[in-house]
């Protein structure tokens, strides 16, 4: 029950990063970068009276129906209260600071800004199984009618939001929206792996006392497994063993510390994992 309350407030707290920066930064400029978002901000310039907000729910609303009709059950209810929550916070945005300006004349930083907060928004609501709908919807079915991959047919879905835009705001602002998909989802991509990065550390132990004293710091202080070979220096030709263990950022450091204090003259080699799965992750 726990895990699930932080889970909501997670979802939340997403829902708050892409509500700022769509309000703040991308709406004030006319950038319709692609999925719901992009279209409500095209729909909002044709029809300025309506609230922002209810134009986003009205256009979830459609898309959450085309995909129940076409795809079955194949959401959740956290990706429709991600959308719910998202035009609650728009809505209410508008309500209490309305005719927002431009935070800046320059395009391009409200533009990268407006990106940042909306993918790290992004990234925490995908980390926890959800989305905030929209053309991910329309991408599956393209996905699921076609031999296109999913990221394909996000994209499809994403320019002809863009192609809207360049019919509404001109060109340049069209190329200013394509801009947008491509840095929102580069950011997303980073982030979301930033997320899950793991740390795989191999150490070769200058000695047998200090890859006993390694071993043990591992598995009785980090309560992290580790797995142990026995190698031959191509050079020396002595048998030495080699410890290889899975940690997190934070076991890295403290890892690191240790064995500098008892092995200056260890030799460790580091690389970052993306995902692990199993064994306690």
């Amino acid at each position: 029950m726990k895990k699930q309350g932080i889970e909501y407030m997670g979802i939340l707290l997403g829902a708050l990063f892409i509500s700022t920066g769509l309000y703040f930064f991308w709406l004030p400029t006319d950038l319709a970068a692609g999925g719901v978002s992009g279209l409500a901000i095209v729909v909002k310039a044709l029809l300025p009276a309506v609230p922002i907000g209810l134009i986003l729910l009205f256009l979830d609303i459609v898309m959450f129906t085309i995909g129940f009709l076409v795809l079955g059950k194949s959401f959740g209810f956290k990706s429709i209260m991600c959308s719910i929550e998202v035009s609650l916070c728009m809505t209410l945005l508008e309500t209490f600071l309305p005719n927002i300006q431009p935070l800046s004349r320059d395009t391009l930083i409200v533009l990268l800004f407006g990106a940042l907060f909306i993918a790290i928004g992004q990234a925490l609501v995908f980390n926890l199984g959800a989305s905030s709908g929209g053309t991910d919807i329309i991408a599956k079915i393209i996905s699921t009618y076609t031999h296109l991959n999913i990221g394909a047919a996000l994209i499809i879905a994403d320019l002809a939001v863009v192609i809207c835009a360049v019919g509404i705001f001109g060109f340049e602002k069209g190329l200013y929206a394509a801009l947008g998909v491509i840095v929102t989802s580069t950011l997303i991509d980073y982030i979301i792996s930033g997320f899950t990065i793991q740390k795989y550390v191999m150490i070769i132990p200058s000695t047998e006392k200090a890859s006993e004293d390694i071993n043990h710091y591992i598995l009785h202080t980090l309560n992290r497994g580790a797995t142990i070979y026995r190698a031959e220096g191509a050079y020396s030709q002595e048998q030495k063993a080699v410890i290889t263990t899975v940690i997190d950022r934070k076991e890295f450091i403290d890892l690191r510390k240790y064995v500098i204090a008892v092995d200056p003259l260890a030799f460790v080699t580091v690389q970052n994992l993306h995902e692990v799965v199993g064994e306690g992750f």
